[in-house]
C-alpha cells in the first residue's frame, strides 16, 4: 500500500504520480478503496496478474503498460491509472495481504497461516481441536484482532473470487478454528 495524496470519491484524478523503486515487474494501476471513516487504500497492482488469480472484474480504463520516467531530481516515477474491483471490498485491511497471494507474488502459503494465526497455533495443525484449543487461550485484544482480520479475509475471498483454491482452503481452516475458538471462549 501506499500513502494516498488528499483523494475525493467524487472526482478522482485518472491517475497518481509515484515513485518506482526499479523498471522491473512494475504495476499497471492503482486500485483504491474509501473505506468508511479512513483514509482512502492505495494499492499498486499488475492487472493481467490480478486477472489471473481473482474472479472479479476490474472497473478500469483501457492501459497499456505505462513507462516509468526520471523526475527533475533523477527520481524514477511511474503514472497509474486508478482503478476498484466491481464488487465491495468488505475488509480493506486485509486487501494487500490478500492480493499478495492471490496474484502469486508471495508464494509461501505458511506466511499466510502466520499472519492469521498465532504461530502456537500454526504449530498444532493438522490437529483443528487443539489449534482452536491454543487459539481460545489469546489475550482478548489480539483474540479479538485475529478474528475480525480472518473473517474480513474470508469476506474478501469470497467477494473477490480467489482462484487458488489452495489459498482459499488455509483461509477456511483458519477460520473454523477461530470460530471454535470463539465458541470455546464463550463456554468458559
Amino acid at each position: 500500500m501506499i500513502s494516498p495524496p488528499p483523494l475525493n470519491p467524487t472526482s478522482l484524478p485518472a491517475t497518481i504520480d509515484m515513485k518506482a523503486l526499479s523498471e522491473n515487474n512494475l504495476p499497471t494501476h492503482v486500485i483504491v478503496l474509501f473505506p468508511p471513516r479512513r483514509p482512502p487504500v492505495l494499492i499498486p497492482i499488475d492487472a493481467d496478474r490480478y486477472t489471473h488469480g481473482f474472479r472479479a472484474e476490474l472497473v478500469s480504463p483501457p492501459s497499456t503498460r505505462a513507462a516509468p520516467y526520471r523526475s527533475a531530481s533523477n527520481e524514477l516515477r511511474i503514472a497509474l491509472p486508478l482503478t476498484s474491483p466491481l464488487t465491495i471490498v468488505p475488509h480493506p485491511a486485509s486487501l494487500a495481504l490478500l492480493l499478495l497471494f492471490g496474484m502469486g507474488l508471495e508464494t509461501c502459503q505458511n506466511d499466510l497461516a502466520y499472519r492469521m494465526l498465532p504461530a502456537s497455533v500454526v504449530d498444532e495443525f493438522p490437529n483443528a481441536a487443539a489449534m482452536a484449543q491454543v487459539m481460545s487461550l489469546s489475550g482478548d485484544e489480539e483474540f479479538d484482532r485475529r478474528v475480525q482480520f480472518n473473517m474480513g479475509l474470508w469476506r474478501n475471498i469470497l467477494g473477490l473470487g480467489i482462484k487458488d483454491t489452495k489459498i482459499a482452503e488455509l483461509v477456511r481452516t483458519a477460520v473454523g478454528v477461530t470460530s471454535e475458538a470463539r465458541k470455546l471462549r464463550a463456554r468458559g
